[in-house]
């Protein structure tokens, strides 16, 4: 009689959670939504958010989104009781904790669940060293969000899909005058106050100023840009989910921001060959000439340099033809990815 063997059992697919505890959709929220659209569709794994309700629509429907209240503050004990649950029903092999509140959480559940934790600098303070030196396995967006770190860090900065320009700009967009973008929430740490300011003191000609963006501060920017009359060039476009198409047909972006992580606008602009001028914020310096980098806050600088790009557009571009190549190979979604999946592949090994 043969023997007979049962057949093998397949492996178990990895299973992969992200968490984050945001309160608005921005950078943050976009990284989380491009590596989970990633990880669904060039790995095995089963990919899972644990968020706040409000997101659940951002995700795919291959993404198990497990809706949780995290906008309780980071030491309250149902929060943290509600996840060490779900981690351990769920049985995942990896959390990936997104930010500050995430990462200061996991430091005091790790060693109840059994996954291994991997977590995210997104911006320049946070989570801070004194929480991530719990954490064997660690990532930052930029080489400044880490400057002052003891620690060691994989840089990895924030990269997304190659934009697949449409046409929604048409009708808003002044025919025949230069187009200056500027995509920004009108919160503080944007920085559209300078941004106008700076408008208002260079020689911008006929250009236009286009605000791709609405929030908060959206009044009173209105009344700054009468005040210092240069209605005539500033244009608000409020919110654009179709940014990707502004890109390809603007003749610059400006970035006046005083606090950033890896702006996604500044992927987006590369990708789509439009140069960018900006504060010195986030993975900025890292990623366009340095000549167009000017310091946080810097109104007279800022003017200057809007007037000399917009004085010579040629040599504007020029300066960006190497940067727009090392887009396509440095900041893609694939390239992000790519090298995130090696950090968790290197972290479930250990």
């Amino acid at each position: 009689m043969s023997e007979h063997k049962s057949p093998e059992t397949p492996p178990r697919r990895h299973r992969i959670c992200h968490l984050f505890s945001s309160q608005e959709i921005g950078g943050l929220e976009k990284h989380v939504q491009e590596q989970c659209r990633w990880q669904l569709a060039n790995t095995d794994a089963e990919v899972f958010v644990i968020a706040h309700p409000r997101y659940r629509h951002m995700f795919d429907e291959g993404v198990q989104f497990l809706a949780v209240n995290t906008d309780r503050g980071r030491r309250n004990p149902i929060l943290s009781a509600i996840l060490v649950y779900l981690m351990r029903r769920h049985a995942f092999d990896l959390v990936h904790a997104h930010g500050g509140k995430p990462a200061q959480i996991m430091q005091r559940i790790q060693g109840l669940i059994p996954a291994e934790v991997i977590i995210t600098r997104h911006n320049t303070g946070n989570p801070k060293d004194k929480v991530s030196k719990h954490f064997r396995n660690r990532i930052a967006v930029s080489k400044r969000a880490v400057k002052n770190s003891q620690l060691q860090w994989e840089i990895i900065p924030n990269g997304t899909e190659i934009p697949e320009t449409g046409d929604s700009y048409r009708g808003l967009l002044d025919e025949n005058r230069p187009a200056v973008l500027s995509v920004a929430r009108m919160v503080p740490a944007k920085g559209i106050d300078i941004l106008i300011n700076a408008w208002a003191r260079a020689e911008v000609g006929d250009a236009v100023l286009y605000l791709l963006g609405d929030g908060p501060l959206h009044d009173k920017v209105e009344a700054q840009v009468q005040s210092l009359g240069v209605e005539d060039s500033v244009r608000f476009v409020g919110f654009q989910r179709a940014v990707a198409d502004w890109f390809p047909v603007a003749d610059m972006m400006v970035i006046a921001s005083r606090h950033e992580g890896g702006p996604y606008t500044v992927a987006e602009a590369l990708l789509a060959d439009c140069p960018v001028l900006s504060t010195n914020v986030g993975y900025v310096s890292e990623n366009i000439p340095a000549q167009y980098v000017v310091p946080i806050e810097d109104e007279k600088a800022l003017a200057v340099l809007i007037t000399a790009a917009l004085g010579d557009p040629g040599k504007l571009r020029d300066s960006y033809a190497p940067y727009f190549a090392r887009a396509r190979a440095r900041l893609t979604l694939d390239a992000m990815a790519r090298d995130t999946w090696r950090v968790y592949l290197k972290a479930l090994e250990g």
